[in-house]
């Protein structure tokens, strides 16, 4: 079996750059600190993806901040 390192990184890769993406949709309006929220999502991705994944349907279940 031939395993490419350099396929497996670029698919890691491009599954970050779409959870990462999704994760801040879905935070937008629901969080005052977003930058954050995007930075922990690309560390969770790179280290163990499933947990990018739960973080990411965090987000999108948690209600909006009130209107003040």
């Amino acid at each position: 079996m031939d395993v490419n390192a350099t396929k497996i990184g670029q698919i890691i890769f491009v599954l970050t750059i779409i959870v990462v993406f999704f994760t801040l949709k879905f935070a937008k309006g629901k969080t005052t600190n977003l930058p954050l929220i995007g930075f922990y999502a690309i560390l969770l991705n790179v280290i163990f993806a499933p947990a990018g994944w739960v973080f990411c349907w965090y987000w999108s279940t948690k209600p909006l901040l009130p209107k003040k």
